[in-house]
């Protein structure tokens, strides 16, 4: 699943890749950038290193598979059997959940008022 982020992204690095090959400077493209997007565009120091990257021959605008853990345990499989224990346990605590289905409490959030 690809997250807002990501889109994010994946059209700022197509964008740059695009004004690249049309050998505008990266400086501009950052200037561009900033107008359009106000403050949710790339650093200029990112705009510079992408745009170095995409005049190398192996340029890809795709984010490369990563090692480690994955970015969320928010699946439907987690959320059901996290509710069936609840159901069956309603004094259990976050602790034994986590241990259950081995996860980390960094790994999630849950609100506590609820």
């Amino acid at each position: 699943m690809v997250s807002k982020d990501d889109n994010f992204k994946l059209k700022w690095r197509a964008y740059i890749e695009f004004r690249t090959i049309l050998k505008i400077q990266p400086v501009q493209i950052f200037r561009e950038l900033q107008e359009i997007l106000c403050v949710d565009c790339p650093s200029k120091s990112t705009v510079e290193r992408w745009a170095a990257s995409l005049r190398s021959a192996d340029a890809d605008v795709t984010d490369l598979p990563r090692s480690g853990r994955p970015v969320s345990v928010t699946t439907s499989e987690n959320i059901a059997l996290i509710e069936s224990m609840v159901l069956e346990d309603k004094c259990i605590t976050v602790n034994q959940l986590e241990q259950s289905i081995e996860i980390s409490s960094g790994s999630y959030s849950y609100n506590s008022d609820d």
